[in-house]
């Protein structure tokens, strides 16, 4: 779920700054990867981290602030 607020400023005629703030995976909670299967050793069955979706980031919040001005 992914969440954005806004508010517009009026500048000059039909001209406007607007603030953003926009947040990517509200509703985050913690995704486990599959449990360890090596039964040999004392951490079999364990869970020792999360599971990534992509390679180069994991799947958390985002949070982003920006300005764009319309004319």
């Amino acid at each position: 779920m992914n969440m954005s607020l806004f508010k517009n400023f009026p500048t000059w005629r039909e001209q406007y700054l607007q603030f953003r703030a926009d947040a990517f995976n509200v509703l985050n909670h913690p995704t486990l990867a599959n449990p360890s299967n090596t039964s040999i050793n004392p951490s079999g069955g364990n869970i020792t981290g999360p599971k990534f979706f992509q390679n180069n980031t994991p799947d958390a919040r985002f949070f982003q602030l920006s300005f764009k001005y319309t004319f």
